[in-house]
């Protein structure tokens, strides 16, 4: 969990987008809710969805009395003081009487049901019941986005994080989750607003898998509109199997489970009219994608290229800092540095010891720089141009990127990995990681790599005519289609979502060869000056040569595995 995500405004930090009172109201009346039911709502806010549960309790026919109800069977988390405090008054003012005990302000993390023995010996207990099988019905709007609290973050992720051997990613809605369905009794229901992006993104492929193997999915459209997010959310409703039974619907469409088992996302978008497409060889297999690395501030080391020449604002030269265990810990993950670290730091500390800083001095008059220099190398940015584009940009590279090197390794945490870093300089493929489709372009040699355009280059042995063929295969509409509504539906196209593209072995080699031989023409197009867009014949027409070939496709089983053996000896 990164320092940005814990210091954002409150309501973020928390991952809040309150339910719309008449969107939980029409949730709760298409539930068959019972007296004998134990309900938990593990982020309740200002009771969006326990009023309507109660009021169709109060229409029962047969007589509840809902004080003693709720005392027994009601149960209930909210970490926001301010919401708890609003739920509170509403209650008391519509003379339902005191509030429930077991609606509690707390954090659901931590929170365990009333008559669990704190203080258990092992973290795999420590925030359950026992036994775990308690509700049968949990409900709600979970946190989207939100921050973990950073004191118990790698305890969760011991308890939530790794499900049938497949990784939970780490994110609020994905761990609630988890831990209602192992509060769920066999047969009991979750019902959660949840973010669109549970449907195909890459992190959500473990859970996925693991709800599919659990419950019967199913995932609908939300009554009603959010007012506080733009972003697309669905209603998920799971049911805990008492039997073998595995069922996944969408938007009223049951889909295969062989068909959701042949993406390598495990996708709950994939249909038969794309899941021919994964015969079991992806482009993976050919090539091998990467982030590039993030500088920590760019407008310290990059100059944007004007007319062969960049400015230079800054001299750089190499300083000297104290090493001292306020810096370790301000720099460090969660603030938290191992004891044998703090050990040397305050060894270090104690005689003086120095480390090597960046110094940046502004110069009074910008330095006039003509491209190619030693001190520069070109830098890999996002753009939306496709099929190939000028350098725009250099980033500051003297003594081999010493300079950049230095300052991230004495910068916070997260800028001390650099990403791609092998791949620096090596000819390949890019594209921008935020887009609506693929930008794919030819990427020359000698680039440094940017974490906002992922890169794509050959696994060792393969020819070199399988780069040209794979950016021809990215730049079409059957490509991007493919991504777009069975990989990852966002706008953010991970390197992993481009290593799981289907490659085309249903490409006949004639058409193969043309394919290749085009894109090589329209990449020396572009050299020329041609600016490429998607309506331009030399991209449009790549369209023709990657179509499904059903006779050339027959039996595309034994013809992927014939494919993947012979990647074995490429």
């Amino acid at each position: 969990m990164s320092t940005a995500r814990l210091s954002r405004d409150r309501k973020r930090q928390l991952g809040q987008f309150c339910t719309p009172p008449s969107t939980a109201e029409a949730i709760v009346q298409n539930l068959r809710i019972l007296p004998t039911h134990r309900i938990l709502e593990p982020s309740f806010g200002e009771g969006a969805f326990i009023f309507p549960i109660l009021d169709v309790l109060a229409r029962e026919e047969s007589a509840v009395n809902l004080a003693e109800w709720c005392q027994d069977n009601l149960f209930g988390c909210e970490i926001d003081k301010r919401a708890f405090a609003a739920f509170t008054d509403k209650w008391l003012n519509t003379g339902r009487g005191p509030l429930p005990a077991r609606l509690e302000h707390c954090d659901f993390f931590k929170w365990m049901p009333p008559g669990t023995e704190r203080g258990a010996a092992t973290n795999r207990r420590r925030y359950f019941s026992t036994p775990l099988e308690t509700f049968d019905l949990v409900i709600g709007n979970p946190p989207f986005g939100g921050s973990i609290d950073p004191s118990i973050q790698d305890e969760l992720d011991s308890i939530f994080g790794m499900r049938d051997a497949r990784k939970i990613k780490k994110e609020t809605y994905a761990f609630f989750i988890v831990k209602c369905v192992d509060l769920l009794k066999p047969g009991g229901t979750l019902v959660f607003i949840c973010s669109d992006t549970i449907l195909t993104i890459p992190t959500m492929t473990g859970l996925r898998a693991w709800l599919q193997d659990r419950c019967t999915v199913d995932i609908s459209h939300v009554p009603g509109a959010f007012l506080e997010t733009t972003q697309d959310m669905v209603l998920v409703t799971a049911c805990k199997r008492q039997k073998e039974s595995r069922r996944v619907t969408v938007f009223g469409s049951s889909l295969s489970l062989d068909e959701i088992d042949s993406t390598p996302n495990r996708s709950w978008k994939v249909d038969g009219k794309y899941a021919r497409y994964f015969t079991g060889v992806h482009v993976g297999d050919k090539m091998i994608a990467t982030s590039g690395m993030t500088v920590g501030k760019n407008e310290l080391f990059l100059r944007r290229i004007i007319d062969g020449y960049i400015e230079e604002p800054f001299d750089f030269t190499f300083g000297e800092q104290r090493i001292s265990v306020a810096n370790a810990i301000a720099r460090a993950r969660l603030g938290k540095v191992s004891p044998a670290r703090l050990r040397q730091v305050a060894e270090q500390e104690a005689r003086g010891d120095s480390e090597k800083v960046v110094v940046a001095t502004k110069r009074e008059t910008p330095l006039r720089v003509r491209l190619p220099h030693p001190d520069y190398r070109h830098y890999n940015k996002a753009t939306s141009r496709i099929g190939y584009s000028e350098a725009e940009w250099v980033i500051f590279w003297r003594d081999e990127g010493n300079y950049v090197y230095t300052f991230k390794k004495t910068g916070n945490w997260y800028l001390h990995g650099v990403g791609g870093m092998k791949y620096f300089g090596r000819e390949g493929l890019t594209w921008s990681l935020i887009a609506p489709r693929l930008y794919a372009r030819y990427l020359p040699t000698g680039y440094i790599l940017d974490s906002g355009a992922p890169c794509a280059f050959l696994r060792p042995g393969v020819h070199e005519d399988e780069l040209f063929f794979i950016i021809g295969w990215a730049l079409t509409d059957l490509c991007t289609s493919i991504l777009k509504n069975v990989l990852n539906h966002t706008r953010n196209i991970q390197s992993k979502d481009f290593e799981r593209l289907p490659y085309p072995i249903w490409v006949p080699p004639d058409a193969k060869s043309e394919s290749i031989r085009q894109v090589r023409s329209l990449i020396e197009l572009a050299k020329a000056g041609r600016q490429l867009t998607f309506e331009s014949p030399e991209i449009a027409s790549l369209n023709e040569y990657y179509l499904w070939r059903e006779v050339f496709a027959r039996e595309p089983r034994q013809r992927a595995k014939a494919a993947r053996q012979t990647l074995l000896f490429e």
